[in-house]
């Protein structure tokens, strides 16, 4: 299973989970049945948060996300797993292990 690990966003605020990042394994589109069942697999649950857009302005910030601090869903033990952009916006993904019947 994926533990938490320490974010080190970079100059940019991008970071991915390095266990994260090899699943992905460059690519840019992960159909949902598979990730979902690599979540199963790692024993997680997820889930996305998206940053406000209407908060950024693109001829200032551009790629630059590093501003944008997302906040942890509420209950206990949400870690980061990735901070990358996305056709539909800036996303944060939390992970966390899932509950006996989740």
């Amino acid at each position: 299973m994926i533990k938490p690990v320490e974010v080190q966003r970079d100059q940019y605020g991008y970071w991915t989970h390095p266990d994260y990042l090899a699943f992905c394994d460059g690519r840019e589109f992960i159909p949902a049945a598979e990730f979902n069942q690599w979540m199963t697999d790692q024993g997680l649950q997820w889930i996305v948060e998206y940053r406000d857009e209407e908060m950024i302005d693109p001829s200032v910030d551009g790629c630059d996300i590093s501003a944008w601090q997302p906040e942890a869903p509420a209950g206990e033990g949400w870690f980061v797993g990735s901070i990358h952009d996305t056709e539909d916006g800036v996303v944060c993904i939390w992970l966390r292990a899932a509950k006996d019947g989740e």
